[in-house]
């Protein structure tokens, strides 16, 4: 049998130096992996929000279900939101979104895959800042790239908000939607 040639063996250590930078970091960091910034959106909560009035559509308010879990062995967190139909809200929001470390790049990154127009979202942030995370995210919506950001809070029970955020025509950020949410 021939021994594998320098360029597997290469591309090997190349495939999995990444998670070892990711260990790595979390023995620097006193044994806490950067994974551990997540543990607060896991769980089982409720959010009640406020979307204001845009072009014909009224301002409104909503209430929803949220899931969060780790999932990959515990690289990634999973968090599924399913907003409740109501009159104010005929149409549903669900949305699934994925937040995990990437330890090369030193910053956390997010996939979101929402049921309204089949818009998805990727986005970075550096991590807990005090008790908020922030990511700014590209979204393709209806073929064109959007920039939005997504702002998560957390308390002693979990999550306790989050608030969607669009640039308005002058560059300024405005909150899209508020949600205030409490561990179920």
């Amino acid at each position: 049998m021939k021994s594998p040639s320098l360029a597997v063996a290469a591309m090997l250590i190349c495939a999995f130096a990444p998670f070892a930078v990711g260990q790595a970091w979390a023995q620097q960091a006193g044994g806490s992996s950067p994974s551990s910034q997540l543990d607060g959106f896991i769980g089982d909560g409720i959010c009640t929000g406020t979307m204001p009035a845009m072009g014909k559509s009224p301002a409104r308010t909503s209430t929803g279900k949220f899931h969060g879990e780790k999932t990959l062995d515990g690289q990634w967190a999973e968090i599924r939101y399913d907003q409740d139909r109501s009159a104010t809200v005929p149409k549903p929001f669900s949305v699934v979104q994925y937040i995990g470390y990437d330890a090369a790049a030193k910053r956390f990154v997010t996939v979101l895959f929402e049921n309204l127009g089949g818009s998805y979202a990727t986005g970075v942030s550096s991590g807990m800042k005090g008790n908020t995370m922030t990511f700014d995210e590209s979204i393709l919506m209806a073929g064109k790239r959007v920039q939005e950001r997504d702002v998560f809070t957390t308390g002693e029970g979990g999550m306790s908000s989050h608030t969607g955020m669009t640039r308005d025509l002058s560059g300024k950020w405005i909150a899209m939607d508020k949600e205030t949410c409490h561990k179920a």
